[in-house]
């Protein structure tokens, strides 16, 4: 009998993997753990940071594409200017911080684009309210003399001659005595700008009629240690309305177009009318111009109506027919007293003696304009052999609270003429 030995066990020995197996193990857990990484930062990390930016950082800003990038104007955040232009007056109001921070780009938002003006639109008063970014000053060249307004002494008028050229101006300027300023005819009467202006209305109606700088203008004259001003005028313009018709006096009805003062076959010619936008936005261009580049007093010549028939102001309507058309003139010379202003300068009004005596200077109104200068031009050959301090004694308690600087022509001998101002303690007079 056989002997039962029991059951058999087997054992299987384990098999050891090859290093293939292990590298691909390996891989695997990497990729786990990498996917693993992408996803936390993507879904949970990303948002939570945008969310951190959002609550610590300024709003975006975007910038239109379809802006070229050379092009962006320069603005200034958190103050907003309105402008109203109406026969009673401008209403300025100015809402925000007064600090200005510049920005060299164009903010668009959803509903909005907000720019500046070009030079040659500073404000578009073309419409009733305007919505603009106030620019801010440019500061002088460290290198460039500083430039004052004038406060006393003797201003001598130049001519356009005097200005064709630096050497013309330097030769006239060589030959100035006793004198602390030069008046500069900037803007003559007919229109012409007699400098190279960068505003773009300007040369498009052809008004520019010199390629001399104001730069160039104002370091001549400030290297013989004298003061520039600038003379303009303002409303005696032929030029710019031609090209520029909402410029000039418009006929009543709205479709007839721009008054002349004469028919057109027989040479008729348009006129800045200060009732309109377009002209109040090109002179505040001009002023603000001129006075940004360092030429700090403006004076303000030929404020005037045309010489209006009876049936013009028919044609024309109520804004000539009121007898407070004046307020278009006075309103018009605190416009551009404001632009000149914002630049540090100051403008004065030149008005006729003669007019002045004889009631005659529809823009006269000493209570229109506070403080103000008031260039009274004396020329003494309309005055038959009358003196100077005659004359001046005539206007004297007629002109309110302004400065009376007086500017005069003819008589003959200049020398006595200033004699004369001096001793009636004038401490600012000009010579022609």
């Amino acid at each position: 009998m056989k002997k039962n030995k029991g059951m058999k066990i087997y054992k299987q020995r384990k098999k050891k993997r090859g290093s293939d197996s292990q590298i691909l193990s390996i891989l695997g857990t990497c990729a786990v753990v990498f996917g693993a990484g992408i996803f936390g930062y993507y879904v949970i990390a990303v948002p939570m940071a945008k969310v951190f930016r959002s609550m610590n950082s300024e709003p975006e800003v975007m910038v239109s594409d379809s802006i070229a990038e050379d092009s962006l104007p320069v603005i200034t955040e958190a103050v907003t200017t309105r402008y109203k232009s109406s026969l009673d007056g401008l209403e300025i109001e100015k809402v925000g911080d007064a600090e200005e921070k510049p920005v060299t780009t164009v903010v668009v938002t959803e509903n909005d684009m907000i720019v500046t003006s070009v030079p040659a639109v500073t404000s578009s008063v073309l419409s009733e309210t305007v919505t603009e970014a106030q620019q801010p000053v440019a500061s002088p060249s460290p290198s460039a003399a500083p430039v004052q307004a004038v406060v006393k002494g003797g201003c001598l008028y130049l001519s356009v001659s005097d200005i064709e050229s630096i050497e013309a101006l330097t030769s006239k300027l060589s030959s100035v005595k006793d004198c602390t300023s030069v008046a500069i005819p900037l803007k003559t009467t007919g229109g012409y700008v007699n400098y190279d202006s960068e505003v773009s209305s300007a040369r498009l109606s052809g008004a520019v009629s010199s390629y001399l700088s104001l730069s160039e203008i104002v370091s001549t004259v400030t290297e013989k240690g004298l003061v520039p001003v600038a003379e303009i005028s303002t409303v005696a313009d032929n030029i710019y309305p031609v090209t520029y018709k909402k410029a000039a006096y418009q006929f009543e009805d709205g479709y007839t177009g721009e008054w002349l003062d004469n028919k057109a076959e027989a040479g008729g010619k348009p006129w800045l009318s200060p009732f309109s936008p377009v002209c109040q936005e090109y002179l505040c261009a001009l002023v603000d111009e001129i006075t940004s580049a360092g030429i700090k007093s403006v004076i303000c010549t030929d404020n005037y109506f045309p010489p209006f028939r009876e049936k013009d102001l028919g044609y024309i309507g109520e804004i000539v027919k009121s007898p407070e058309r004046y307020k278009g003139l006075t309103n018009l010379v605190n416009m551009l007293s404001q632009s000149a202003s914002a630049n540090g300068g100051k403008v004065m009004l030149e008005v006729s003696a003669s007019d002045i005596i004889n009631s005659s200077a529809e823009v006269f109104h000493p209570e229109e304009f506070g403080t103000m200068s008031l260039v009274v031009n004396i020329n003494m050959d309309e005055f038959g052999g009358e003196s100077v301090h005659s004359v001046l004694d005539k206007i004297n308690g007629k002109t309110g609270s302004m400065k009376i600087v007086p500017c005069v022509s003819g008589g003959g001998d200049s020398a006595s003429v200033i004699s004369t101002l001096k001793s009636m303690g004038y401490d600012l007079y000009m010579i022609r």
